[in-house]
């Protein structure tokens, strides 16, 4: 047991001058034997590692240590739909993947987007040794404790919940592998497509490269594709409808495009797709535009016919809650797993679009005389907000469309770079002079109509959590003032 009196030169001075006796004690006893120079590495190691220089030095070492185990997770061999393995080939004209026309998607991405793209492959194969290596992190810090103190929390299983924490990580990774080899199978990707990373900015600088991306993922996973987030989606997608259902009559729907910025895992274009579908009245297009590479990966993933031998007919599962040791009650909630349902298919009328919405464009948009841009939790993303309201201004107002709508609900929880941050009373009124009528104006913490009677909507929250996240929403539906000459 360590005692917080005893000096570090004090424990030096014991190894110095013990070290020596032991030795030279046990090597008579044992002759010819190595046990005695393993018996004093021992002692002297142990004894040296209780002292504030040997944390000192690992707290150096530590993030050099952390740069060498970065690694570049890289199937090798092609093997066919759903391997998720790399061709590599290069052919005699210099061009590369022969045999593989999906490679033609990747290159018709632009140059953030293929960047996008492989960063949200690499660490999505990267997650094992990432989560481990902060897992590892507690565990050393949890050695700096005292014996007594470290055997007071391993009697009550804490030392097993960090091992069980690895063990879960190890099935999350199943999961993200096949979300991975998703993704280079449908794009066709070869080692060469990896070499965009080279360039230390391409490889950080994205909203794809982090672990903690890769985390906030499992989130999205559990929000939109699983009956534990239903209970997030309810209050959202009955105001869509409502509001849809004001503005575009059943049998204008066939002449609609619905634009969804920010469109995430896309549950609600999903579902916004499928409206109408019994009835055969449903929107002539949906367009879900995702910036990010991870999410737009994720989304398509969950429409992959693919699914490996083992996984074929059953539900996903994940172990969502395991990243945070913080506000638990009990362990059995940290590690209870969530099943996501892979029987859905992708309806005809959605496509799923990898783009910057500033610059979004509606494909063919002089076959609709509607369209209607649907944000849901998005414009607080904004660095710039004005950009993002000039991108719906020109979506709902140009020579091919008729009326043009807007329908938003969310917070308003800007980020570090925001370059403006209105308040919702503000952005009211940056709409009135950007050419938007209000329909309907509502913000939930203030209203106490049957609309706003659930004023609080929880986002990627843990329910069983001591912290739980939810945010009051600014809703609006709005019209183009054009839509009245």
């Amino acid at each position: 047991m360590s005692n917080p009196n005893i000096r570090d030169k004090d424990i030096l001075l014991v190894i110095a001058l013990s070290c020596p006796v032991i030795y030279i004690t046990t090597s008579l006893v044992f002759t010819n034997s190595q046990l005695p120079t393993l018996l004093v590495v021992f002692l002297g190691c142990n004894m040296f590692s209780r002292t504030k220089y040997f944390t000192s030095f690992v707290q150096k070492l530590e993030p050099q240590v952390s740069k060498l185990l970065e690694n570049d997770f890289i199937p090798t061999i092609f093997n066919g739909p759903g391997s998720g393995s790399l061709s590599g080939v290069i052919n005699t004209d210099g061009s590369t993947h022969a045999g593989n026309p999906n490679h033609a998607q990747y290159e018709s991405l632009s140059e953030t987007s293929k960047i996008e793209l492989i960063s949200a492959v690499k660490s999505l194969q990267a997650y094992s040794a990432n989560s481990k290596r902060s897992n590892e992190r507690h565990k050393k810090l949890f050695k700096m404790m005292t014996w007594r103190q470290q055997k007071l929390c391993e009697d009550v299983g804490y030392v097993k919940r960090l091992s069980k924490i690895d063990q879960a990580v190890n099935k999350n990774q199943t999961f993200m592998t096949e979300i991975a080899n998703h993704a280079i199978d449908k794009y066709g990707l070869s080692y060469q497509d990896f070499e965009i990373l080279k360039d230390s900015k391409n490889s950080k600088n994205n909203s794809s490269s982090s672990n903690y991306r890769v985390v906030e993922a499992l989130g999205h996973f559990v929000r939109d594709w699983t009956k534990e987030g239903e209970l997030e989606l309810k209050f959202l997608m009955d105001n869509i409808k409502t509001e849809l259902d004001r503005i575009i009559p059943s049998d204008q729907r066939g002449k609609t495009c619905v634009v969804i910025p920010g469109s995430g895992l896309g549950r609600i274009a999903h579902d916004i797709a499928n409206l109408g579908k019994e009835s055969g009245s449903q929107f002539a297009s949906v367009q879900a535009v995702e910036y990010s590479g991870l999410m737009n990966v994720c989304n398509s993933f969950m429409y992959n016919t693919y699914q490996s031998a083992d996984r074929k007919g059953s539900d996903l599962e994940i172990f969502p809650y395991i990243h945070s040791s913080s506000n638990i009650v009990k362990s059995s909630s940290q590690f209870r797993s969530s099943k996501i349902d892979r029987s859905i298919s992708k309806p005809a009328n959605l496509q799923i679009n990898h783009d910057d919405f500033r610059y979004f464009e509606v494909p063919d948009s002089s076959k609709y005389e509607n369209v209607v841009v649907l944000s849901v939790f998005f414009v607080d993303t904004a660095e710039n907000l004005i950009e993002y309201l000039d991108a719906i201004k020109n979506i709902t107002c140009n020579k091919n469309v008729k009326r043009g709508y807007w329908i938003n609900l969310g917070p308003l929880k800007y980020g570090s770079a925001a370059q403006a941050e209105l308040t919702a009373e503000e952005l009211c009124k940056v709409r009135l002079a950007m050419g938007w009528n209000d329909l309907r104006y509502v913000n939930t913490i203030e209203d106490d109509s049957d609309e706003a009677n659930n004023s609080l909507v929880g986002y990627i929250t843990d329910t069983k959590s001591m912290w739980q996240g939810y945010y009051g929403l600014s809703m609006w539906t709005s019209e183009r003032k054009e839509n009245n000459s």
